[in-house]
């Protein structure tokens, strides 16, 4: 709303609700946004604390782990990578936006098959070995897949990041790699996956729990 003052004064500021501005030579007014009287509801603010979480989480997987795995599944999919990514994994974080579910967080997503039979051992101090049954129909995947080891650490939960050392292609039936207790504490869970070897497609995630030292799935 333009503000007709007949002494010629430009004048600004705030009178009860009303915003008094300046803007090309001329003084206008406008209300002034009253906050809100109501408060979130505790559903609410769990709302907001999972998508808070799932942003940043997003956020860290694409800069610092991978920009090619969601958004690949993404495509697959018809999807923004960063709604799939919150979709599939939301149900690990808790009201309170702590990742409290980790079985339930996918390190990945994509068209490639796993091979069954998949099982984690320790093979040493920070060594582990990876094996699992031969496959014979090559159609959806290739004896050249590379293994991929995921891994989330006890007092990082919230930062993924890739094992070191990985070793083993699909046709081997066995890989293995290592975890950084030194850098990064404890390792506590690790997600095999298979990619292809340009890079171009993914298999789902499988997760390991590595505090028993062994699994299988």
């Amino acid at each position: 709303m333009k503000v007709i003052d007949p002494e010629g004064k430009l004048f600004r500021g705030r009178v009860g609700n009303m915003v008094y501005y300046v803007m090309n030579g001329k003084t206008y007014a406008r209300r002034a946004a009253e906050p809100s009287k109501r408060e979130r509801t505790e559903r609410q603010r769990a709302v907001v604390a999972r998508f808070t979480t799932m942003q940043q989480l997003y956020s860290y997987f694409h800069q610092c782990v991978s920009a090619d795995i969601w958004r690949l599944a993404g495509q697959a999919k018809g999807k923004l990578a960063a709604n799939l990514f919150h979709s599939v994994n939301c149900g690990c974080v808790d009201e309170k936006g702590m990742i409290v579910q980790p079985g339930l967080f996918r390190f990945s997503a994509g068209s490639l098959v796993l091979p069954t039979g998949v099982r984690v051992e320790r093979a040493g101090d920070g060594e582990w070995r990876v094996t699992w049954d031969a496959d014979d129909d090559w159609t959806t995947s290739a004896a050249d897949d590379r293994l991929m080891v995921g891994l989330l650490y006890g007092r990082n939960m919230d930062s993924p990041r890739w094992a070191a050392g990985v070793t083993g292609r699909r046709g081997d039936g066995a890989g293995s790699f290592r975890t950084e207790e030194g850098k990064f504490g404890a390792p506590a869970h690790a997600y095999v996956l298979f990619a292809r070897e340009d890079g171009s497609a993914y298999s789902p995630s499988l997760h390991f729990p590595l505090a028993d030292g062994a699994a299988e799935r």
